[in-house]
Formats: C-alpha cells, sequence, structure tokens
C-alpha cells in the first residue's frame, strides 16, 4: 500500500467517524443506545480526567487504572467534543425568527400579498360574480322580450307590405 493510499484510507476513516459522530447528535435514539453501551463508571467519571500526581495517589492512580480495560480508556467523550450542532430545527427556528423579524419589509420589497389582501380580493371577486350572474340573467330576460317584440314588428310589417 502506497503512502498515498495509507493517507486516503485515514481521510475516509476520519470523515466517517464525523458523520458518525453527527449522527448521534442529532438522533437522541441512537445516542440513548451509545449510553447503554459505555459501562457506568466511565460514565460517572467522563468529565473528570484522572493524572497521576505521584506519592500516595500514585498507587491509588495506579491500582484504578488496573481495574479497568484499554478499550474503556480510549472511548471517546462525546461531551468533551465542542462543535456547534447544525439541525434542521435550529436552522428552520431562526428562518423563522427572522422573518418575523423583516416581514414587513419583505412585504414591501417584493410587493407580497398579505392574507389580508387575498381576503378582500375574494370579496371583490364574490361581489363581482354576483353582479355578472345577475346581469346575465338580464341580458337573457331582455333578449327574449326584445325578440318578441322583433317578431311583432316584423309581422306588423309583413302584414302592411301585404296590404
Amino acid at each position: 500500500m502506497d503512502a498515498l493510499e495509507a493517507l486516503a484510507v485515514l481521510i475516509l476513516a476520519g470523515a466517517i467517524i464525523v458523520l458518525l459522530y453527527y449522527y448521534l447528535q442529532n438522533n437522541t435514539e441512537a445516542m440513548s443506545k451509545v449510553r447503554e453501551y459505555i459501562p457506568s463508571n466511565v460514565q460517572q467519571n467522563n468529565e473528570e480526567e484522572q493524572v497521576p500526581t505521584g506519592g500516595l495517589n500514585m498507587t491509588q492512580n495506579a491500582n484504578s487504572d488496573s481495574n479497568t480495560s484499554m478499550g474503556e480508556k480510549l472511548k471517546v467523550k462525546f461531551k468533551d467534543i465542542d462543535m456547534p450542532n447544525f439541525s434542521t430545527d435550529s436552522f428552520s427556528k431562526k428562518i423563522d425568527s427572522f422573518l418575523d423579524e423583516k416581514s414587513d419589509e419583505l412585504i414591501k420589497d417584493w410587493s407580497l400579498a398579505t392574507k389580508e389582501d387575498t381576503e378582500a380580493l375574494e370579496k371583490r371577486y364574490e361581489s363581482v360574480s354576483r353582479n355578472v350572474d345577475e346581469l346575465t340573467k338580464r341580458f337573457n330576460e331582455y333578449r327574449e322580450y326584445t325578440n318578441e317584440r322583433l317578431d311583432s314588428i316584423n309581422e306588423r310589417l309583413s302584414k302592411l307590405e301585404e296590404e
């Protein structure tokens, strides 16, 4: 294996670890499974770091270190890694707060219609559609009346022409 290939494998492994970290941070169900897997003595001492100080405490630290396995010592402490949480919920809350603050400016700048504008337009449409219906009804009535009058005039003209 080439040095470049080894570097590529290490970068891929690092990327997988970072993705796993973000998945665990954003998925509470998976995080609870990780907490069940971590032994209770590691969870209790996750913020404390045991550093040998020498003297009498040195023997106590050595005894406590021998009781814990190497795997428990090497486990990653997720709380120690201080990275911002990029969840969609927090991002959408930020967008909502921005829109609430700037809504009047956005409506003016983009000439957007508000709910009140659409309701007023709907009322105007209803009144116009009623007026159009009334006009078509009147038109049909007057057309019938006009057609009857035309027929009667035609009859009279035909009688006059015959005479």
